[in-house]
C-alpha cells in the first residue's frame, strides 16, 4: 500500500538532490574558491582548458606544438563543445572567465554525482541512509576540491560512482542492458583518465567467479560479460587508432606518460614524505607539486639527451610546453621518445628490483589518502579520510551482516587505491573516490545511529520511587 507513493515521488526527490548538489557546487566554485587561500586558486593547472580551447579553435588536440599523446580525450572534447557554444576566445580574459562554461559544467556534474550516490546508497542501505549520503556528498571537501578548475577529478567522481552503480546492477541482474551500461561507463571513464583501463578486464572475471561460486552463472551472465567488454573496446578503439596512426603504430594506448608516473612514484614513496617529515610541495611558480620528482625525471632524461618538458604559462598567460620544443618536432614525438627510455627503466626496476617496487606500493597505498603539499594540509586531509574510511568500513560490515551484495562497490575503491599505489599516489588522486565512499560511510553512520538508539530504547526505565506514608 505504501510502495506506490514512494515510487511516484522518486523522480521529484532525485531532482531535488540534483539541485541541492549543484547549488552547493556553484556556491563553492564561484564564491568560496576565489576568496580562500588554503589551496592554490589556479583554474587551468594542467592544460586541460588549453586543450579544449585549441580544439574549439579548430587547432586540434594540441598544446601548441602539434598533436599530443598526453591526456585522455573525453574532457578536452567535452570542454571544447562547451566553449564553442557558450565561451569567448578573448585572450585578455582571465582564466576564471574564459573557462566559466567548464566550471558551470563541473557544478552540474556534482549535482548528477549526488543523484548517483543517492541511487546507489538506496540500493544498498535503504532510503534513510540514501538521504544522508545525498546530503553529505557535496559537503565533503574532497568532493568539491577541483570544482572550480578545468581538471578531470570532478568528472572522475561521477564516473567512479557510476562504475560502482553499474557494476552492482551488472552483478545483481546480468543482461545485455546492464553489460552495455557497465562497458560504456568503463570506456568513457578510461577516455577521461586512462587509469581505468584495467578495471573491466578485472571486474568481469570477478563477476563470473561470483556467479559460478553462487551457482548462478548461466547464459545471461556470459552474454552480459561479452556485451560489457565489447562496448568497452568499441569506445576505446577510435582513439587508439588515432594514436597508432600518429606514431606509426608505436603507441596504441589512450594517453602517454605512464612510465614517467611509475618512476616518479619511487621518489614520492620516500619516508620523509609519507611520514610527513618534509613538505611534499615546492615553493616557486610551477613547483607546487613534487619538485623532487621533477628534478629526478629531468636528470634521468638528460642522460639520454632528452629535455624534460612540462606545462607552464607564457607571458600572455597561455599554457605552453617548457622548454619550447624544436620547430621540427611535434609533441607526440617527444612524448613517445620519453616513454621509450622511461619504459625501459620501468622494466629494469620491476624485474631486477622487485623488493623496491613492493616497498613503493606499500608506502603509496597509504599516502594515497593523505599526502598533499604541506604537513598541515596532509593532516587535515588525512583526518577527513580516516573518518570517512572508518564509517565506510562500518557500512561494509553492515552490508555483509545483512547479506547485501556490496563487493562490486568495494572493489572500485580497492582498484583505484591499488593501481595508483603501483604507479604514483598522493591524496589528489583519491578525491574522485569520495562520492562512492560517501555511500558506504552513510550506511555505516546509519548503522551507528540505529545501534545507539536501539540501546537507548532497550535500556530499562527507572521504577518510580515509592513514598512511605
Amino acid at each position: 500500500m505504501t510502495s506506490a507513493p514512494v515510487r511516484a515521488t522518486r523522480p521529484w526527490f532525485a531532482a531535488c538532490v540534483f539541485l541541492y548538489g549543484t547549488f552547493v557546487a556553484v556556491f563553492v566554485a564561484f564564491v568560496i574558491y576565489r576568496k580562500q587561500g588554503l589551496v592554490e586558486g589556479t583554474v587551468d593547472l594542467n592544460g586541460f582548458g588549453a586543450l579544449a580551447r585549441n580544439l574549439a579553435r579548430g587547432e586540434g588536440f594540441s598544446l601548441g606544438h602539434g598533436p599530443t599523446l598526453r591526456r585522455g580525450p573525453l574532457y578536452p572534447y567535452f570542454g571544447a563543445l562547451l566553449l564553442r557554444l557558450f565561451g569567448s576566445d578573448d585572450p585578455t580574459l582571465p582564466d576564471a572567465v574564459l573557462y566559466r562554461p567548464l566550471i558551470v559544467a563541473n557544478c552540474v556534474i556534482i549535482g548528477l554525482t549526488c543523484v548517483v550516490v543517492w541511487r546507489l546508497c538506496r540500493e544498498l542501505f535503504g532510503a534513510r541512509a540514501a538521504l544522508l549520503a545525498a546530503i553529505v556528498c557535496p559537503l565533503v571537501p574532497q568532493t568539491l576540491r577541483y570544482t572550480g578548475m578545468t581538471e578531470v577529478e570532478t568528472s572522475m567522481g561521477l564516473f567512479t560512482a557510476l562504475l560502482a552503480l553499474t557494476g552492482l546492477l551488472f552483478v545483481r541482474r546480468p543482461s545485455i542492458g546492464t553489460g552495455v551500461a557497465l562497458g560504456c561507463t568503463a570506456g568513457a571513464a578510461t577516455l577521461l583518465k586512462p587509469i581505468v583501463l584495467l578495471y573491466p578486464i578485472l571486474f568481469v572475471p570477478l563477476s563470473c567467479l561470483y556467479w559460478w561460486r553462487s551457482g548462478t552463472l548461466d547464459r545471461r551472465g556470459i552474454v552480459a560479460s561479452l556485451a560489457s567488454l565489447a562496448c568497452f573496446g568499441a569506445l576505446l578503439l577510435p582513439w587508439s587508432l588515432r594514436n597508432s596512426a600518429l606514431t606509426g603504430g608505436q603507441f596504441r594506448g589512450i594517453s602517454s606518460n605512464g612510465p614517467g608516473e611509475f618512476l616518479r612514484g619511487y621518489v614520492n614513496a620516500q619516508p620523509k614524505y609519507f611520514l610527513l617529515r618534509q613538505d611534499f610541495g615546492g615553493g616557486g611558480p610551477g613547483e607546487k607539486w613534487d619538485p623532487e620528482a621533477n628534478n629526478y625525471e629531468e636528470d634521468f632524461l638528460r642522460a639520454y639527451g632528452i629535455p624534460f618538458y612540462r606545462s607552464g604559462k607564457d607571458a600572455a598567460g597561455n599554457t605552453v610546453m617548457i622548454p619550447t620544443p624544436p620547430p621540427s618536432m611535434i609533441s607526440a614525438q617527444l612524448e613517445l621518445e620519453k616513454d621509450r627510455v622511461e619504459g625501459a627503466e620501468v622494466k629494469r626496476r620491476v624485474l631486477h628490483e622487485p623488493g623496491a617496487f613492493l616497498y613503493k606500493f606499500s608506502a603509496q597505498f597509504a599516502s594515497f589518502w593523505y599526502v598533499v603539499e604541506t604537513r598541515k594540509k596532509s593532516l587535515i586531509v588525512g583526518s577527513i579520510a580516516l573518518i570517512v574510511l572508518i564509517f565506510s568500513g562500518l557500512g561494509v560490515w553492515r552490508a555483509r551482516r545483512e547479506r547485501t551484495l556490496v563487493w562490486p562497490v568495494v572493489v572500485v575503491i580497492v582498484y583505484f587505491n591499488a593501481i595508483y599505489a603501483a604507479f604514483l599516489a598522493f591524496a589528489r588522486y583519491s578525491m574522485p573516490l569520495y562520492p562512492t565512499l560517501t555511500v558506504l560511510a552513510a550506511g555505516g553512520a546509519a548503522t551507528l545511529f540505529e545501534l545507539v538508539f536501539r540501546r537507548e530504547a532497550q535500556r530499562p526505565s527507572t521504577p518510580p520511587a515509592v513514598e512511605l506514608s
